[in-house]
Parts: structure tokens; C-alpha cells; sequence
């Protein structure tokens, strides 16, 4: 029995030896569940390298910090400054006088606001002061009508590609101060006055140079007769009764029918 049991044992030790194999070799029947642990753990790698590399460029150099993209204010506020070349015009019957409508020369400033409305569209209300003097020769002695006004526009502006943009605005003047000269000297011997107030409409196309300097063109049209209340000397009836009241406005050309129209040169600068 015990001859058997040492031959039994030594078979299987001859058994055991004979199918053993060195540590640092692979075990061809190891279970699947370590090589699939494994192969995670080897995929993730290049995804964390990648997502370092990313957190690297992500970083600012030296420590600061990436400044956001500026925003647009929804308000703005500037200085306006216009030049103006401008005249009357619609007269009735200056030409029988030997009159050529009156011409001239003026300029504006004051300020201006934008607000958006919506994407590419902006309300954009201005108060300017105005001042605007024509003239026009009769018989080689220059009339001329001097004003100051007090103007307020209210522009509703689309915005265009590459800066540029378009406007239309209802403009309502106040009449500050009015004087009229004949020959260079006050003129005493006609009643001339204008009207207390003007009503017209702008149009105008701009482009913004820089984002806060912006250069535009405008045609304002008036509705409101210039000289409503002044009545022409060829048509009063007792011209010597009438000129002896002053509060009858007469002048010695006919002067029914005139509108204003302005060319308007501008740059405005927006401090916001």
C-alpha cells in the first residue's frame, strides 16, 4: 500500500514539474477578465494625455487670464458738429422782383444718443443748436436773413455691412433768434418775420470710421412755411395805414411760399 501510494506521489510530482512554467512568462489559459481589466486602463491613457494638452493651451501664458470679448454698450452718447449749405426755396412770385432764391451758409452742434432696438436697428434722438444765414441781392444791395434755432431729430438708423448706415428723422425747430438786414444794416423800414417754429424731415446716409467716429451726409426737407404772416406790399390795400401799425408783418418783395432746405456735412463722436 505504501509502495503505491509513493508511486502515485511521485507521479504527480513528475506531473506537476513537468507542466510548470517560469514566472516572468505568460499564462496561455489565464482567465479573459485580466486582459479586459487591462485594456481600459491602456485606451483611457491617450484620452488623458489629450485631455491635459487641452487643460496646457487652455492655460494663459504667465499666469493671466484670457480677457472676455468686449460687449457693445445698448447706449450711446456722442458730440455732434455739422457744416450746412442750404436755401429757400417754393417762393410764389420772387422772380417778378428780380430776386433769385436766397442762399447760404451754416453750421450746427449739439448732442446725440443711439439706443438699440433691435439687431441693426437704433433710435437715435439729437438736440442741436443751429445757426444759418442766407442771402440775395437786389439791385447790388444784399438781403440777408440771419437765424438761430433750436433743433430736435429723432432718427430711427439701420445699420449696414462694413460701417455704413441710413437714417430718416422728423425735425421740429424752435425759432431762438431772427434778424434781417438790408444793405449790412438792421433793416428798419420792412416788418419781416419768420415763422416761431419749422417742421421737416431728414434724410442721411453715414459711415462709421472707427467704432466711436462716424461721418454723415443729410437733405433736410421743411413743410412749414418760412414767412407765413408776412404779407407782400403789392398786395396791401392802404399800404401807408398799414405800415403805420407794427404789428402787421409786410415786406417790399413778395416773400409767400418759402421752405426751407438744408445739406447737412456731419461727424459725431460717441463718448460711450
Amino acid at each position: 500500500m505504501k509502495k503505491f501510494a509513493t508511486v502515485i506521489l511521485t507521479a504527480l510530482c513528475a506531473t506537476a514539474i513537468a507542466t510548470a512554467q517560469p514566472i516572468d512568462q505568460p499564462i496561455e489559459n489565464a482567465p479573459q477578465v485580466v486582459s479586459t481589466q487591462a485594456a481600459p486602463a491602456q485606451a483611457a491613457a491617450p484620452q488623458a494625455i489629450a485631455t491635459e494638452a487641452q487643460a496646457n493651451e487652455a492655460m494663459p501664458i504667465d499666469g493671466q487670464q484670457a480677457e472676455p470679448a468686449p460687449k457693445k454698450n445698448p447706449i450711446g452718447i456722442g458730440a455732434r458738429a455739422a457744416f450746412i449749405y442750404g436755401n429757400f426755396w417754393g417762393f410764389k412770385d420772387l422772380k417778378s422782383d428780380g430776386l433769385d432764391d436766397p442762399t447760404g451758409l451754416g453750421g450746427e452742434f449739439g448732442l446725440a444718443a443711439r439706443f438699440n432696438i433691435v439687431k441693426g436697428l437704433q433710435f437715435a434722438p439729437e438736440i442741436l443748436f443751429r445757426f444759418f444765414n442766407l442771402s440775395h441781392e437786389e439791385d447790388d444791395i444784399e438781403r440777408c436773413y440771419n437765424q438761430m434755432f433750436l433743433d430736435f431729430e429723432f432718427y430711427i438708423r439701420g445699420i449696414l455691412g462694413g460701417g455704413f448706415f441710413l437714417e430718416v428723422a422728423p425735425q421740429i425747430s424752435i425759432n431762438v433768434n431772427s434778424e434781417y438786414t438790408y444793405d449790412g444794416k438792421k433793416n428798419e423800414f420792412e416788418n419781416i418775420d419768420q415763422s416761431a417754429a419749422e417742421f421737416g424731415i431728414n434724410f442721411g446716409a453715414g459711415y462709421y470710421v472707427m467704432e466711436n467716429l462716424s461721418l454723415n451726409f443729410r437733405w433736410y426737407m421743411g413743410f412749414t412755411e418760412v414767412f407765413p404772416d408776412v404779407k407782400y406790399e403789392g398786395d396791401m390795400n392802404s399800404i401807408k395805414d398799414e405800415k403805420s401799425k407794427s404789428t402787421v408783418k409786410w415786406a417790399t418783395i413778395n416773400l409767400k411760399g418759402a421752405h426751407t432746405m438744408m445739406f447737412k456735412f456731419g461727424v459725431t463722436y460717441w463718448f460711450i
